[in-house]
């Protein structure tokens, strides 16, 4: 694959080697680009150690296959461009292999798949992850800056990811900030909790009502930090778990499965600076439970 980046105002000046470390790729991926000769600069073979300015084409000339063995089955996809892939998960798959089943339908496979159907011959690149019973938007990368860039960014919470949650009773306060340290439940492997060990680590969780209904409510969550199960264990924690979520005191007895999805994505192209904005609205097993259907 052909990566190509023109070179922002605000690189110039800097080595092609230096804008790598910009763009917070990793020691290896520069070693393979400097000793395979994969870069040039308007066309023109360079080392990393060659300074750029404004408006220089660099071209990272990259080989690439799938990484991922396809599924037979299809993604929806909510918003393409030449760098970044925004893909709408169902509830219940897994968004990579665990290693312990042979499940080749995981939202991997079926990413691959569509690579291959329109003939693109990359690797398989996500940037975050979100539970199995999760729904929602999840983040590709189809080349390795891209991913660097936003691997970053995401850990960092320059991204925004918004998600809706349907949580059992109302909740009182409008909007609020759910300051708990969240740590692992010594007690049940799969689990955590709000804890005050020194092991816990600080989590923060911003929320917004949307809709109150019959005993329970619809909200907005942004996340500050992105701990395992966050939302399901701050929720949980000021008595108002997800409908659904077992784990963590909610019930099915209004859907079956964890109600949370990812509902909104916010960042700027890597490559292209430009804003992308993207809302994915939540499902119909969600919908029903709004509407009482």
């Amino acid at each position: 694959m052909l990566v190509k980046l023109e070179v922002n105002k605000r690189f110039e000046g800097l080595t092609i080697k230096e804008l790598l470390k910009e763009y917070h790729v990793g020691k290896g991926k520069i070693e393979e680009i400097r000793v395979n000769k994969l870069v040039q600069l308007n066309s023109n073979q360079v080392s990393l150690e060659t300074k750029i300015k404004e408006n220089d084409i660099l071209s990272f000339n990259m080989e690439e296959k799938l990484n991922f063995k396809p599924s037979n089955k299809s993604i929806e996809v909510v918003y393409e461009d030449e760098q970044i892939l925004l893909v709408n998960k169902p509830s219940g798959i897994l968004i990579h292999p665990d290693g312990i089943s042979s499940n080749d339908d995981t939202l991997v496979n079926r990413v691959a798949k569509y690579y291959l159907d329109n003939h693109l011959s990359l690797e398989v690149r996500y940037a975050h992850r979100i539970d199995e019973e999760t729904s929602g938007l999840v983040i590709f990368c189809k080349d390795f800056l891209t991913h660097s860039m936003l691997n970053y960014q995401i850990e960092e919470h320059i991204v925004i990811r918004e998600y809706r949650a349907l949580v059992h009773g109302s909740v009182s306060k409008n909007n609020g900030a759910l300051d708990f340290p969240i740590g692992r439940d010594r007690h049940i492997s799969n689990k955590f909790r709000v804890s005050d060990s020194q092991k816990a680590k600080n989590a923060l969780t911003n929320y917004q009502v949307i809709k109150r209904l019959k005993n329970k409510t619809l909200i907005s969550c942004l996340l500050e930090t992105g701990r395992t199960h966050q939302i399901r264990v701050h929720l949980s924690h000021i008595n108002h778990p997800l409908l659904g979520d077992t784990l963590y005191g909610g019930n099915k007895k209004e859907i079956n499965r964890v109600a949370l999805h990812s509902y909104r994505v916010e960042l700027v192209n890597p490559l292209t600076f430009k804003r992308i904005n993207v809302i994915k609205e939540i499902p119909l097993d969600m919908e029903g439970v709004v509407n009482g259907k």
